[in-house]
């Protein structure tokens, strides 16, 4: 009988002695100095947070509860601000006696990364923010690695610059030291989200970024010393080189802010730089382990709420409780989640920009979070988390950069509380230490049956089945030198040409002009097919085979696609056949995309535009984009096992991006020169068009099959 990971490392844990120790961070089983807040790890291998009282406690927190809520480009404003300054006629104080009363009476004990700092010292522990790396990133090229863009993901901060020792210095005697005696602060979070693949392989996105670096740039001499002193080259390195190179980044960044902290402030906890989403290199982890108190991270998971249980992701087939004992064995130190969340749809919030799940009511969004709060009460080696966040986004959006416009909040703009919610934490949280005591799962509690089921689908699916779904709309194929043309009596119309950069340079559906489709494949780059070399017309099968390949240096990919009709409908099913590796360089994390332009595209920046909801559950995965004069859409959605994220977006530089992209399920995709990823059937996708807005978006939502 196989064990489950995280009911093996809590057996392992058991047989550790329990200690509460002070010595040098990351040595430790737990950090703690009397009279502030501390961690040890019990006799029984679990973790806990010490209270400055000597009681212990398992940490539940939120984020951004702040008095101006969120800046709202669009309108100019702080929605949530200007509500409250109706609401308590400016008066900040009475306010902030209402938030911490609500906070206490829903059952928080800690304030999260973004609140205000008028309530802190007033009976809930709080964490300081430090953003070394980011504003180090801030200072210009020669401080950063990567593509700093002012947004949570893109920075990393060129830890072989000269400078940075003494700016993690000054930073911490400027935010640590005047904190180091505050026994209501909790800890220091280094940064937030920093990128750690550099947009490439988390293996080797970090190397190859560097790499390509001016050779005068700080980082890119200390990888050429790298290079020398193992005897390699940038063209001779090999995956475990570059992991190395990864490393040695890592341990700069996580020693030299952790001693920095130390210096100044000996008391508090060290909580590492928020890792997002759980991923990243072993190595990267490891580092943060041996410098770190506790590593925390964000994540946005898929609650199964059929099952009562919580997966990494929508089609991952990883349980979170699994994924993160594995993150917890690479550390050796307890783990906190700084950011989860599910919202909802019937909040009356587009809910299309931001991480996560999403609901259709209210009620599957309490389940799911009493669903993913149960299950990390329980895990032996967390010690807190903390949700996001205190209030919703704007309707509108952030800002072009953060068009982030979801139901993220405890409480609306209107500073009125998700009573469904709320009440669920008031009555959860006066139980956590007996949960986290005794571990029980909660789909251990529920059985396989799902207490936490919902019944019924929401939704029938028009054609149930497993694969793509049944095609064979009658349809007429014709070829013209290099021109080909596909058409059925339905309406639809897909035009290309051999050699030309698109699959099809045109897609008319029912009259209406859809724009192009062609494909993508990314390696370390995103990189679009750049001629099709083929195709191929299976009168038997009614299916048309497109071949495209695109090159990039080393990189150079083909893809192939089956194209066929929906039955009476303008509409057809695109389903990916092959990528194949046709360069000379290996591909260690490679997904392909296929890709769905519109004339109107670019109406999404507009701030009227509908939007799309992405990981709606019980609904397929897909995107549109929507023409506002008259309410026309364009969009593709599927039900694959393969789908690794379905989004379509406008950049802040006006580009669309219809990202629907594809990977196996079982993890990252190594293609070596020569190799190919045969799906089978796995990864395809439905392409519609219609009228009607969202009302029509929908209605063809429900005839993808499930």
């Amino acid at each position: 009988m196989k064990i489950p990971l995280h009911l093996l490392l809590a057996a392992i844990s058991a047989l550790v002695p329990a200690t509460v120790a002070s010595a040098a961070p990351g040595t430790e089983a737990g950090h703690h100095s009397a009279g502030f807040y501390g961690i040890s790890r019990h006799g029984d291998g679990r973790w806990w947070v010490v209270v400055p009282d000597g009681s212990t406690t398992f940490l539940r927190g939120v984020d951004h509860a702040n008095w101006n809520g969120h800046w709202c480009e669009a309108l100019g404003t702080n929605p949530y601000r200007d509500e409250m300054q109706k609401r308590f006629n400016g008066d900040r104080a009475a306010w902030e006696e209402e938030t911490i009363a609500r906070l206490k009476a829903w059952g928080f004990n800690a304030l999260g990364a973004g609140c205000s700092k008028e309530l802190r010292g007033r009976g809930l522990a709080h964490c300081e923010f430090l953003a070394m790396g980011e504003k180090f990133c801030r200072k210009g090229a020669e401080f950063e690695i990567g593509h700093f863009q002012g947004i949570p993901g893109t920075a990393l901060p060129n830890v072989f610059h000269p400078e940075w020792p003494a700016f993690c210095d000054a930073r911490a005697e400027q935010l640590c030291a005047p904190q180091k005696d505050d026994a209501s602060l909790f800890g220091y979070f280094f940064d937030n989200e920093l990128d750690w693949r550099c947009r490439g392989s988390t293996a080797t996105g970090v190397f190859d970024a560097v790499a390509r670096l001016p050779e005068t740039h700080p980082a890119r001499r200390a990888l050429d010393d790298f290079l020398v002193s193992a005897g390699k080259t940038a063209a001779t390195a090999e995956e475990a080189d570059k992991t190395e190179f990864l490393r040695l980044v890592a341990r700069r960044y996580f020693e030299t802010v952790a001693k920095a902290i130390r210096r100044h402030d000996p008391n508090h906890l060290l909580l590492g730089c928020r890792f997002a989403g759980g991923g990243g290199n072993q190595a990267v982890w490891e580092e943060a382990g041996r410098f770190c108190d506790a590593v925390t991270f964000n994540i946005y998971p898929w609650a199964d709420l059929d099952r009562g249980v919580v997966y990494t992701g929508r089609t991952s087939g990883r349980t979170v409780a699994d994924y993160f004992a594995e993150r917890h064995a690479w550390t050796g130190r307890p783990l906190m989640i700084t950011e989860w969340s599910f919202p909802a749809l019937d909040a009356g919030l587009p809910c299309s920009g931001g991480a996560g799940q999403r609901f259709r009511t209210q009620a599957e969004r309490v389940e799911a979070t009493e669903l993913f709060a149960r299950t990390m009460l329980s895990l032996p080696f967390m010690i807190g988390y903390d949700y996001f966040m205190w209030v919703d986004e704007p309707a509108l959006g952030i800002s072009a950069k953060f068009p982030e416009n979801s139901n993220y909040g405890l409480v609306n703009e209107r500073g009125e509380p998700y009573g469904a919610l709320t009440a669920m934490f008031a009555r959860l949280h006066p139980q956590s230490a007996a949960i986290h005591a005794e571990g029980a799962m909660p789909c251990d509690i529920a059985g396989s049956g799902g207490a936490h089921g919902i019944g019924e689908p929401l939704h029938a699916a028009a054609v149930p089945v497993a694969g793509p779904p049944a095609c064979g709309a009658p349809a007429e194929f014709t070829r013209d030198g290099a021109g080909y043309t596909l058409r059925t009596a339905s309406g639809l119309v897909l035009s290309g040409r051999v050699g030309g950069a698109d699959f099809f340079d045109s897609v008319v559906a029912d009259g209406l002009d859809c724009g192009r489709f062609t494909a993508m494949a990314f390696h370390r780059t995103w990189q679009d097919i750049g001629r099709v070399t083929d195709v191929q017309w299976d009168a038997g099968r009614n299916s048309l085979r497109v071949t495209g390949e695109g090159r990039d240096d080393g990189m150079a990919f083909r893809i192939v696609c089956d194209i066929r009709a929906v039955p009476d409908r303008p509409w057809f099913v695109c389903d990916l056949v092959r990528l194949e590796n046709i360069g000379s360089e290996t591909f260690p994390d490679a997904f392909a995309l296929l890709r769905q332009y519109a004339p109107w595209a670019t109406d999404a920046a507009r701030p009227d535009a509908p939007r799309t909801a992405p990981n709606v559950w019980k609904e397929p995965s897909g995107a549109a984009w929507f023409r506002v004069a008259d309410g026309a859409w364009c969009g593709a959605a599927t039900s694959a096992p393969t789908v690794r994220h379905f989004v379509y977006w406008i950049s802040p530089d006006g580009k669309p991006h219809p990202d629907a992209g594809f990977t196996p399920p079982d993890g990252p995709l190594h293609l070596a020169p020569g190799d190919s990823w045969e799906p089978r059937g796995a990864a395809w996708m439905v392409c519609g068009a219609g009228t009607g807005a969202m009302a029509g978006w929908r209605a063809f939502l429900d005839t993808v099959p499930q």
